[in-house]
C-alpha cells in the first residue's frame, strides 16, 4: 500500500505515523520537517489538482488522506475519484457540511438531529432582532471555514453583538446560537455511505489558558478515550452520526471519509454542536496512538468501498499537550529555536510537529502558531497525563505557551 496525504500540520504528521506503523509506504504533501521522519515530503500544493494528480502517478499511489477542510471544499475528492483513485474523504457536497453551518443547521434539521437553536443572520440589523427576542443566543459562529477559530462563546447579548460585528466583517453571514450547557466531547466516525465504525470518544480544550480562560483557539490539548460520559459512543452515534448519514445516502450524496460530531452532553441527552469533514486537530494526535494497529485498513477500507467488520479497539490511554507560539492565536511569533524536542522523544513521548521549520543545520524553528503536540501515553489517563507534562517541561522555545490542565478540565 502507498498512501499520499495531504497537509503538513499536527494531525498530518499523526496520520503518516499510524499509516507507516500499519505498513504502507507513506507520502506527505507539502509535509514538514518533522513530518519527513516517518513520511517522503512531496513538493506540491494540496489545493491544486493537477499537482496532486501528477504526484499520485508518479509515485503509484493507492490511498489518498486529505488531512485538512479545505481542499475537501474545493473538490479534491471527487476530482481524484473520477480519475479511479480511491480517496477517504468527501466530495464537495458532503463538504459543505464544514464550509456553511447555516447548511449544516439545515441537515440537523431535516434528519432530526438534536442541536441548539440557531439564527441565521446576514448583517448587524439581523443580529439585533435576533438578540432582542432571544438575549440567550450568545454564542457566535462564522458561516465559513475559520480553521476551528470561528466560534466565540460571549458571555451575554452585549459580547455577543461585538463578536458578531467583528467576525460579520469576515464573513457574509454569522450564526447566532443558544448556549448549551455541559461537558463536551468529539466522536469521529469512520464512514462509507450508511456504514461507520467509531473511534472512541476525545476531548478537546479549546480555551489558550488553564482553567478555560482566554480566547478560543484551534485546540490546545486533548485526551482520548473519555470515561466520564453517562452515555456510550455507540448511543451518540445512533443520534447524531447514521441519521445524517441515512439523509445524505437519500439525497443521493453517499458519505465516505471522517465524520466529526462535535457534541455536548446536556441534561437533554448529547446536542450537536458542529460537524466536520475530516479528522479532528489535536484529536487525532491522541486517538491514533490509543487505539490498537494502524488506521489504515479502516481508511483504506472506507476508500474502496468495504469497512473492516469491527471499530478500532481501543488499547491506551493518551494525553496531548499543544505547545503554542507567544502571541498565539492573534498574532503568533515565529522563528524562535527550540530545544530539547529529542530529550522529549528518549524519556518515550510521541511529538507531532505541526508549526516547525528544520534549518540547514538540523536544528528546529518555530514556524506556525500550535509549534509541537507533545503526547504520552500510558495504560491509565494519569500515566499518559505524567508523561505527556514530562515531556513538555523539557522543550523550550522564546514565549512559549501551553495549559497546565489538559486532562482535568471539562471544555464548556
Amino acid at each position: 500500500m502507498r498512501a499520499l496525504v495531504l497537509g503538513k500540520g499536527g494531525r498530518e504528521h499523526a496520520l503518516c505515523w499510524s499509516l507507516a506503523a500499519g505498513g504502507a509506504d507513506v507520502f506527505v504533501m507539502p509535509g514538514s520537517g518533522g513530518i519527513a521522519t516517518v513520511a517522503d515530503t512531496v513538493a506540491g500544493d494540496p489545493l491544486q489538482t493537477p499537482q496532486v494528480l501528477d504526484a499520485v502517478r508518479r509515485l503509484q499511489v493507492d490511498l489518498v488522506v486529505p488531512g485538512p477542510e479545505e481542499p475537501l471544499v474545493r473538490g479534491i475528492a471527487e476530482d481524484l475519484r473520477a480519475q479511479g483513485i480511491p480517496v477517504f474523504g468527501p466530495d464537495r457536497q458532503g463538504a459543505q457540511i464544514e464550509a456553511s453551518k447555516a447548511y449544516a443547521k439545515t441537515l440537523m434539521r431535516a434528519a432530526g438531529i438534536p442541536t441548539a437553536a440557531a439564527s441565521l443572520c446576514q448583517d448587524f440589523g439581523e443580529v439585533e432582532q435576533t438578540l432582542a427576542v432571544h438575549p440567550d443566543r450568545t454564542v457566535v459562529k462564522a458561516d465559513g471555514l475559520a480553521a476551528g477559530k470561528g466560534v466565540i462563546v460571549a458571555e451575554d447579548a452585549s459580547g455577543a453583538r461585538r463578536a458578531a460585528r467583528r467576525l460579520l466583517g469576515q464573513y457574509k453571514s454569522v450564526l447566532l446560537e443558544e448556549r448549551l450547557q455541559g461537558p463536551e466531547v468529539s466522536l469521529i466516525a469512520i464512514c462509507r455511505g450508511r456504514d461507520y465504525r467509531l473511534l472512541p470518544f476525545a476531548r478537546d480544550h479549546k480555551r489558550l489558558l488553564s482553567g478555560d480562560l482566554g480566547p478560543n483557539t484551534g485546540g490546545m490539548g486533548a485526551f482520548a478515550p473519555v470515561l466520564d460520559t453517562s452515555i456510550t459512543a455507540e448511543e451518540c452515534a445512533e443520534r447524531t452520526i447514521a441519521p445524517l448519514l441515512r439523509l445524505l445516502d437519500d439525497r443521493g450524496m453517499p458519505y465516505t471519509g471522517a465524520l466529526y460530531a462535535g457534541l455536548i452532553l446536556t441534561e437533554r441527552g448529547p446536542m450537536v454542536l458542529e460537524y466536520n469533514v475530516r479528522f479532528g486537530d489535536p484529536e487525532t494526535e491522541v486517538l491514533l496512538p490509543a487505539i490498537s494497529g494502524s488506521i489504515l485498513p479502516w481508511l483504506a477500507g472506507a476508500a474502496a468501498g468495504r469497512l473492516p467488520a469491527e471499530s478500532p479497539e481501543v488499547r491506551r490511554h493518551a494525553l496531548g499537550v499543544v505547545l503554542a507560539a507567544s502571541g498565539y492565536p492573534e498574532d503568533p511569533e515565529t522563528g524562535g529555536m527550540i530545544d530539547g524536542i529529542e530529550a522529549a522523544q528518549a524519556g518515550g513521548a510521541l511529538i507531532f510537529h505541526a508549526g516547525t521549520l528544520k534549518t540547514e543545520d538540523g536544528l528546529w524553528q518555530v514556524a506556525g502558531g500550535r509549534v509541537l503536540c507533545v503526547v504520552g501515553v500510558g495504560e491509565a489517563p494519569q500515566h499518559a497525563r505524567d508523561r505527556a507534562y514530562a515531556a513538555t517541561g523539557t522543550i523550550r522555545f522564546p514565549g512559549a505557551q501551553w495549559r497546565d490542565d489538559i486532562g482535568q478540565n471539562r471544555d464548556r
